[in-house]
């Protein structure tokens, strides 16, 4: 018989693609996509100023994992995940960021991984994009301990397999809550967040990733310069659109609405983001 569409197998797929095959199948999860546009006037000024007296360059991306990260301190209540069919509350407060690995600049190849900055409720923006910077380099150079292991693992696995040990391994460490040894400790955190700024793109929505029991993906999205109202006029300001995806199992539209308030609060009024998240209403 012909073939409908002519072509032929990858033999040679990216660990991320590998896991991604492996992870999801036909739609069915309780995906909840919300979208918040952010005036960065202010914060964009902020970030340039912690930049220069931190000697290190601090971006959208670093201020977003502080403001999520406390927002989940503030409201504890969505701080958790789902464990079985009971919800598990955290004690800490950690972001996992995704971070690209080139594969092959000439034939543009690259894979995917992250790093995940534990206790990110207690970290300044600066402290932040040091860390991501340094734990970055450490993925890339494949120096990251535990989970480049993971990821060698994975690759080296046969396809079939895949999905069998993903769904083995989530069981074991979010379902029974067992330290596995040889893969790091809840290596997804409270909530991912990425970003799309980077390559032009205002927005985009993440899907969920199963066997992470990440319940929230926040994307970046690049800074526009838009026409908005104020005061009755129109101006133009710099804006930032903040893609989210929660599980709504977890996530309801009153907890919703409280999250994107006090992660535009905080973003279009940057010195809070030094505060303390109990003092933030």
């Amino acid at each position: 018989m012909k073939r409908n569409i002519k072509g032929s197998w990858i033999r040679d797929v990216s660990t991320w693609r590998k896991i991604s095959l492996n992870t999801w199948s036909k739609p069915d999860n309780p995906s909840v996509l919300g979208l918040i546009e952010i005036d960065v006037s202010d914060l964009l000024a902020f970030l340039e100023r912690r930049s220069e007296e931190a000697g290190v360059k601090c971006t959208m991306t670093h201020a977003v994992t502080r403001a999520v990260a406390m927002t989940l301190r503030r409201y504890p209540d969505v701080n958790v995940y789902v464990r079985g069919h009971r919800i598990w509350q955290r004690d800490d407060v950690d972001i996992f960021l995704q971070v690209a690995m080139p594969l092959d600049d000439e034939q543009g190849k690259a894979d995917l991984s992250g790093a995940v900055i534990r206790r990110a409720d207690t970290k300044r923006v600066e402290a932040i994009a040091q860390e991501l910077r340094d734990r970055a380099k450490a993925v890339r150079e494949q120096r990251d301990g535990e989970m480049a292991k993971t990821r060698g693992t994975l690759h080296s696995l046969p396809n079939f397999l895949t999905r069998w040990s993903l769904k083995v391994l989530g069981h074991l460490q979010y379902d029974a809550n067992l330290r596995v040894p040889g893969t790091p400790r809840d290596p997804f955190g409270s909530a991912m967040v990425t970003s799309v700024g980077m390559f032009g793109i205002s927005h985009a929505f993440a899907p969920l990733v199963t066997f992470s029991r990440c319940p929230i993906v926040v994307l970046t999205g690049a800074v526009e310069d838009r026409p908005v109202a104020r005061d009755g006029e129109v101006v133009i300001r710099p804006i930032c659109n903040l893609a989210t995806t929660f599980d709504h199992r977890i996530f309801d539209g009153f907890q919703g609405g409280q999250l994107a308030k006090m992660v535009r609060t905080c973003l279009e009024k940057p010195e809070m983001l030094d505060a303390d998240p109990a003092t933030i209403g």
